[in-house]
């Protein structure tokens, strides 16, 4: 599972004593994209932070400024920017610094307080201008630092996607992707170097490209009109019991049903920015359900069983969660000491239950949510008795009976008690 950044998680944040931050967005077309104010600031800088081509497109302003070269994914800037106090301080910036760019981070680690930004257009808002193709229904997915699965959510027949790529998802890569999920029949434009003197735009078959063995320059984006029909990705929630992988016969093993976790998910009420927690997780069915709706969002897993935590990770990369799903094997309440305090927790497993319960409710936040399920008498009675006096409480009870596969008989599962409380601040 890769990295993600979310609250609670150590990240550089630094107290900025001197005067604030410029940040110039470079937009895409050298230096007749900057205004002159921009240009002014780069001269009178002492300090200015940027990579190499930056440095390039810049080369003919007349400045004295020291310059510090940092490598995106930016995570070494805050630490350079601390050693540059109480100095004039540039930081120079692809496109538009506040769109998919370094503006967010610069935010998070010395504060909108401290920055002032000089806006200019992005590489996206570049190619779609280039190509003559309306953009205000386009999504813009980022693929920079993140793993090529996580583009699935993003496809479905007839939407008209952009894709910031890099060396890894990179255009090839994308059209082979699209390919394997379906989406064949698609078209791409691959924007090279916009406003560069390298600029260069190509339109592709999703199978001509994905066979190519061109070379493109590392600045691109991927603009797509897709078109297929995937035999996997769902388009609403509620992922069919028989997609996820159990290792037991299809549609069951330790996951929760479909009409179960749909509950469970519409009690979590998952919400951009969240940080959320599935203790026993079983094969994970919610996890997986939780991130794949809830792209800016991010879930851990925790799960001590090895040969579940194998499904878990087969279903992450299968539905293109691995960049907000960590998965955690280890037992709880333990292996949950060092993750980051959640908005909402839900409990699955019935062992250990009532510790489980009182450990979840200390450290979850203030305002969060804890759902809990319980099949069994033990951790019924457990789940009840914990309810009483809880701000916010629901509770409910559900049977549900469905039918073999290729066969009109059903079965009947056991029922499932979800309860639902908020922490309040009393």
């Amino acid at each position: 599972m890769s990295e993600f950044n979310v609250r609670g998680n150590s990240s550089v944040q630094i107290e900025w004593k001197g005067e604030p931050i410029t940040v110039v967005s470079l937009g895409c077309d050298r230096l007749s994209a900057l205004t002159p104010l921009a240009t002014g600031v780069i001269r009178q800088a002492q300090v200015i932070f940027g990579s190499g081509h930056h440095f390039a497109e810049i080369e003919d302003i007349d400045t004295q400024a020291e310059k510090i070269v940092f490598a995106s994914p930016f995570s070494e800037l805050g630490s350079l920017l601390d050693t540059q106090q109480l100095k004039r301080v540039v930081v120079l910036a692809s496109g538009d610094a506040l769109y998919f760019g370094v503006g967010k981070y610069l935010k998070r680690v010395v504060g909108s307080n401290h920055l002032i930004f000089h806006p200019n257009i992005s590489s996206v808002q570049a190619c779609f201008h280039a190509l003559g193709l309306p953009w205000q229904d386009a999504d813009v997915v980022s693929l920079h630092g993140r793993p090529l699965n996580s583009l699935r959510r993003h496809l479905a027949n007839g939407k008209l996607i952009a894709c910031l790529t890099d060396a890894k998802s990179n255009p090839i890569a994308i059209a082979r992707e699209l390919q394997a999920q379906g989406f064949a029949g698609s078209r791409i434009w691959v924007c090279e170097a916009m406003g560069s003197p390298q600029q260069r735009v190509g339109e592709f078959a999703v199978a001509e490209l994905a066979n190519s063995k061109s070379v493109f320059h590392e600045l691109n984006v991927c603009v797509i009109q897709l078109s297929g029909k995937p035999a996997l990705l769902p388009s609403f929630p509620g992922i069919a019991d028989h997609l996820f992988s159990t290792g037991a016969e299809p549609g069951f093993g330790m996951i929760s049903k479909r009409e179960i976790r749909l509950t469970i998910l519409s009690l979590m009420q998952p919400a951009p920015g969240e940080v959320a927690w599935d203790i026993g997780a079983g094969c994970g069915s919610v996890s997986v359900e939780w991130a794949h709706w809830n792209e800016f969002g991010h879930i851990y897993a925790i799960e001590n069983d090895p040969d579940r935590i194998e499904h878990i990770k087969i279903n992450s990369e299968r539905f293109g969660t691995d960049h907000n799903l960590s998965v955690i094997e280890a037992s709880a309440p333990e292996g949950c000491d060092g993750l980051a305090d959640p908005d909402c927790i839900f409990i699955g497993g019935s062992r250990g239950l009532e510790e489980m319960l009182e450990y979840a409710w200390r450290r979850l936040r203030t305002g969060g949510k804890l759902v809990a399920s319980a099949v069994t008498g033990t951790s019924r009675q457990a789940l009840l008795e914990f309810i009483p006096g809880k701000h916010g409480l629901e509770q409910i009870d559900i049977q549900v009976s469905k039918n073999l596969p290729q066969s009109s008989e059903s079965r009947t599962l056991r029922p499932v008690l979800v309860v639902k409380c908020i922490k309040s601040e009393n």
